[in-house]
């Protein structure tokens, strides 16, 4: 468990600071002058996801290490992550060519698979309550429009 911190925590202090300093500059624009940036707020929870993760990898660091200890990810931890990454490629490829709802259903139902949900009842409400959820609050209750 102890290398498995050290490992995440490194993971996500590499993405904060690629949230910070590439992703975050290029998507959002400056705001206006004498106002407050409209990058404020992403880049401070940048901050602060990376600086929880510096305290797990500095607190799994100090900690004794066990000899005993199993490999950091066992096999089938990896091709769930594998499998989800490859889902999410579709899913991008779906929302690119046909649409956002089917995206959404794929995306939901493909993960709900691939960790291991295999009741029908589930596999059929969640994705209905939460599309229909979302579409009653952003079109409905909004009044706004997701494309």
């Amino acid at each position: 468990m102890r290398s498995a911190n050290i490992v995440s925590g490194v993971i996500l202090i590499v993405f904060g600071a690629a949230m910070l300093l590439v992703i975050i500059p290029a998507q959002i624009e400056e705001g206006p002058e004498g106002m407050m940036s409209p990058r404020l707020v992403p880049q401070m929870m940048m901050a602060l996801i990376m600086g929880l993760s510096l305290l797990l990898v500095l607190s799994n660091l100090r900690a004794a290490p066990d000899p005993d200890a199993a490999p950091p990810f066992t096999r089938s931890e990896l091709i769930a992550s594998a499998a989800l990454l490859g889902l999410f490629a579709v899913t991008v490829a779906l929302f690119l060519t046909v649409g956002v709802l089917a995206a959404s259903v794929v995306l939901i139902v493909g993960a709900l698979l691939i960790l291991g949900e295999r009741r029908p009842v589930a596999l059929v409400l969640m994705p209905l309550c939460l599309i229909g959820g979302a579409y009653l609050l952003f079109y409905r209750l909004l009044g706004t429009a997701i494309l």
